[in-house]
């Protein structure tokens, strides 16, 4: 199985990166949290630090990229190809309202037709973008998309799916949620299994006929290689999904990842928690936001952002988890933390996924 972990805006920034993949090893690939390609064809610094070579030294990192433009996509995908990425993902998933309002992210979902559209002038273009890579060759750079399965009805996605089979994707990560549902309920497993089926039916049964009654003609269909999102917070629901999907070999996690930073770590090398690495993992990041931000405000609130999640790995830790969030200055802080490491225990997350 392949772990990837999800982008989360104001939390998984490179020094997150970084310092998680020093502590917890194991992850095959980091999902960079989107860059805004615009008209003004700039990115903001922010992006730019958040996507250089240096800052993401030994980590593999996927950069993400939010658009409705083909020509803003390619000309992000550039820049990025000239720092060595292979592979882009194109951001379709996000439901964000100020995002989707403007037709990116999971507002595409919409049109199905306007996203053919964009895609296929992003697909072309792609075939002229190259990278060589660390065997010297050089190859058209990779595109992946995230998605979600519609806007407001799950049923939209087969629709969807027959779009996405017109294209040479490198994968699709599909958020098992439509739009409309955020992050609220369970995933949509039965209308997951349904694109897992049809992508790892017997060759040519379920693309082709798929393609022949959407319209799109079947020469032109791709199998697609599928990753599952939504929901994964432990060993259990990833051993859940791969006795429902035997064919499925990739999963991408984020809120899980987050409330516990060590669970890939645990299903890819067997290695268990301990309070002791978390608090280096801590600390380590705390000293890289002081050195990236200089300003202890920003600093603690990044660390708040993180123990929202990263609390429901401690028990009995309501009191200490508020300590940190109404902390108000360095010291505070510091001290809030100190009494959470010294008081709380690890304790397992609840399974995400519904096990029958």
């Amino acid at each position: 199985m392949r772990y990837y972990f999800a982008p989360l805006e104001g939390i998984t920034g490179y020094c997150f990166r970084q310092a998680h993949h020093q502590y917890f090893p194991g992850l095959d690939a980091y999902f960079t949290p989107f860059v805004v390609a615009t008209y003004t064809k700039k990115l903001k610094s922010r992006e730019k630090r958040d996507v250089l070579p240096e800052n993401n030294a030994g980590v593999p990192t996927i950069p993400q990229i939010l658009t409705n433009h083909a020509e803003e996509f390619l000309f992000c995908a550039r820049y990025l190809a000239e720092f060595g990425y292979p592979e882009i993902n194109l951001n379709l998933g996000c439901p964000v309202g100020t995002v989707t309002a403007k037709g990116k992210g999971s507002g595409m979902l919409k049109n199905p037709e306007e996203m053919d559209r964009f895609l296929n002038a992003v697909c072309e273009g792609a075939e002229q973008i190259t990278v060589t890579g660390g065997d010297g060759r050089v190859q058209p750079i990779r595109i992946s998309v995230k998605t979600r399965l519609g806007w407001e009805d799950p049923s939209e996605f087969e629709e969807l799916l027959s779009v996405y089979e017109r294209y040479p994707l490198s994968e699709l990560i599909i958020h098992a949620r439509t739009r409309q549902e955020l992050y609220r309920g369970r995933p949509e497993l039965e209308e997951f299994a349904k694109a897992y089926h049809r992508e790892n039916g017997p060759a040519g049964s379920a693309s082709a006929a798929e393609g022949a009654d959407s319209g799109f003609s079947a020469e032109k269909m791709h199998r697609l290689t599928l990753c599952y999102n939504g929901d994964i917070r432990t060993e259990a629901d990833v051993l859940f999904l791969e006795k429902e999907f035997p064919e499925l070999d990739r999963v991408m996690i984020g809120r899980g990842l987050l409330a516990d930073p060590n669970l890939v770590t645990r299903l890819a090398a067997g290695r268990k928690s301990e309070k002791k690495t978390y608090r280096e993992f801590h600390d380590t990041l705390y000293a890289a936001y002081g050195e990236q931000f200089q300003d202890d405000r920003i600093r603690i609130n990044c660390m708040k952002e993180l123990w929202t999640f990263m609390g429901q790995s401690f028990a009995d830790t309501g009191r200490f988890v508020k300590g940190i969030h109404k902390a108000g200055n360095r010291v505070e802080y510091e001290a809030a933390v100190r009494m959470l490491f010294a008081n709380c225990e690890l304790q397992p997350l609840r399974n995400g996924l519904q096990h029958p």
